[in-house]
This record gives structure tokens, sequence and C-alpha cells, in this order.
């Protein structure tokens, strides 16, 4: 079972948190995934993964890199910005990482509205 944590009590988080909401740097937020997601590279001979005790990076030589944190009991997450997600990570990579992306539970009639903007039914308005 994965363990969540706040923000405000991891102090280096509260900083990045802080930073990317004061200077608008939103591609620093972190995206989550299964450590497996590395497994599809640990058989290639062009793809190599090297780590620390809690960072890492794939890369494809000559070709792209992209850099993670390595987090979770046993290593069983890792982390990267939303930069690197975006502009790091080659296009045919997206749909397997997003496969192996983990998320806290989520409402999911509000990313329907953000998906696809308009009127959704979601019962009464009221007080929280």
């Amino acid at each position: 079972m994965i363990q969540m944590e706040h923000v405000k009590d991891i102090s280096i988080a509260r900083q990045l948190y802080s930073e990317i909401a004061e200077k608008g740097i939103p591609e620093k937020l972190q995206l989550f995934f299964d450590a497996d997601v590395l497994t599809r590279y640990s058989d290639k001979d062009d793809v190599k993964i090297i780590r620390t005790d809690t960072s890492g990076r794939v890369s494809k030589r000559g070709v792209w890199s992209l850099d993670f944190g390595i987090s979770g009991e046993k290593d069983e997450i890792i982390h990267i910005a939303g930069e690197g997600f975006i502009h790091r990570l080659p296009e045919a990579e997206r749909d397997h990482w997003i496969e192996h992306m983990i998320t806290l539970p989520v409402s999911q009639n509000f990313i329907k509205g953000l998906v696809r903007p308009g009127c959704l039914d979601d019962g009464p308005i009221r007080e929280w």
C-alpha cells in the first residue's frame, strides 16, 4: 500500500510547489508512474537505465533521455517533471508511459469537464 504524504511535511516538496505557484512554472509539476514502466527498456541494447539511491535516468543513446525520481517502498514508484513528459519523452513512448501512470483517486466528472468543457449533471448545488 502506498503511503500518502502531505507536501507541507516534506520541506523540499513544499519549496518546489511554492516555486511552481509563485513563478508560474507548471512544467515542474510531478507525474507519477509504476516503476514497471522501465521494464520495457531493460532488454534493449540501445537503451540504458542508470540510478543512484533516489534518482535515475533512462536514455536511448543519442536520441533521448529522461531523468526521474525514485520513491515508494522497494522503489515501486518513479516520478518525472511534466516538462520531461512533454518535451523529452518521444511521442512514440507516451502511450506506454500513460499505461503505467498512477494517481490519487480523482473525480471523474471533474476530469470530464477538463477534457470536454461543458455542463455536467453532477447533482444539486449545495454548501460544503
